[in-house]
């Protein structure tokens, strides 16, 4: 994405995103090097792993959290809130071909408008 591009806000079929979706946004357009950051890894889990290997979005938010706490490019290190990795996942997966089916999702209390339909996917029920 070109500097001072944005994404445009999706809205969801009622015409509303939910109060998290709209956070992601908002810190996605303020803060590129994030989704930059966590392309450029999942591509080099992909290479050393294998064209459809699969990794955690967690996982792979944790080594981009370090690595931009590490670099002295940065002003200012954009502290990455958990809530905003499915929507990274999605993203992700539906703006990059190579990187389709890396991550697993499962279904969101209040769907997404980016990537797969909810009801296409597992249940977001965790059971103990």
């Amino acid at each position: 994405m070109k500097k001072g591009m944005q994404l445009p806000l999706l809205p969801d079929a009622d015409g509303r995103m939910g109060k998290l979706e709209t956070a992601f946004w908002k810190f996605h357009q303020e803060n590129p090097v994030v989704y930059k950051t966590l392309c450029v890894n999942a591509r080099v889990w992909r290479l050393n792993k294998g064209k459809d290997a699969q990794l955690g979005i967690k996982m792979l938010f944790e080594r981009v959290r370090w690595e931009l706490s590490i670099t002295k490019e940065l002003k200012e290190v954009p502290k990455l809130n958990n809530n905003h990795t499915a929507f990274y996942a999605r993203l992700i997966m539906d703006r990059n071909p190579d990187l389709k089916d890396i991550f697993l999702l499962r279904q969101q209390r209040v769907p997404a408008t980016i990537g797969p339909e909810n009801s296409s996917l597992p249940s977001g029920e965790h059971i103990s």
